[in-house]
């Protein structure tokens, strides 16, 4: 298959909503514009030729918001996750052939908070390798109380020696109650500059605003020992609206 121009596919987007009168448009509109004209003539019919699509999760069920990530000194080592829709665990996959074929693992999942509250589970992956080769898995724990909303939320970061086939260790981190704010969306990734004085830090930011407190706010993590423990600082302005 083809992959079409950017710029093209930019331009067409940009004329397309114009065209329609969508000030703020949104994947729906788009939608409805492409069901209504059709793709655009302009797009271009040129780009990168790919290999055939390859099953990576191969389970039953769905899954969904996935993430990939290349290990910048190995390039044939790929690291990716995704949310399980009917399974409680995030779920790694890893190829170490450039995607030919993967492999899978469950990430591990906390305690429940109590013997009666035991549904729990995971969401939002994201991946980055540092030099050394490890692959960092960030995601967040959705703790639920038994069909009485949520009982709270934490930060995840597993770490794997093995471009991604193991997960060993773990780190969770910034829980907030259900009444508090909601840990949601973080974003992971490591600083790699050779002559950095961070080198190999880890950083995952996520937002800790929807449905809470003022106290809430853009989160950044840091973690100068390989993602065993991690600082976590506010990056917005603390007297915003959170």
């Amino acid at each position: 298959m083809k992959i079409t121009c950017l710029l093209c596919a930019l331009s067409f987007s940009g004329a397309a909503f114009a065209a329609n009168s969508t000030p703020n448009p949104s994947w729906w509109n788009k939608y409805q514009y492409l069901l209504q004209h059709g793709p655009s003539a302009l797009a271009s019919s040129t780009g990168l030729t790919v290999g055939t699509n390859v099953d990576v999760s191969n389970e039953c069920g769905p899954q969904s918001e996935t993430f990939i990530a290349i290990d910048p000194s190995h390039p044939r080592s790929v690291a990716a996750g995704s949310n399980e829709i009917f399974r409680l665990p995030m779920r790694g996959y890893f190829s170490t052939d450039g995607g030919g074929s993967w492999g899978g693992v469950d990430l591990p999942l906390p305690p429940p908070l109590n013997g009666t509250h035991d549904t729990r589970f995971g969401s939002d992956p994201s991946l980055a390798f540092d030099s050394l080769g490890n692959v960092f898995y960030s995601y967040i724990v959705v703790f639920f109380g038994g069909g009485n909303g949520v009982d709270g939320t934490e930060m995840a970061v597993a770490r794997s020696s093995d471009g991604g086939k193991t997960y060993p260790g773990v780190t969770f981190f910034s829980f907030a109650t259900g009444g508090d704010h909601f840990n949601d969306k973080p974003m992971i990734t490591v600083d790699t500059g050779a002559t950095s004085p961070f080198h190999d830090r880890v950083y995952v930011a996520w937002d800790a605003a929807s449905g809470g407190s003022s106290a809430g706010g853009i989160r950044v993590g840091a973690s100068a020992d390989h993602g065993a423990t991690f600082t976590v600082t506010r990056a917005d302005g603390p007297t915003g609206p959170g």
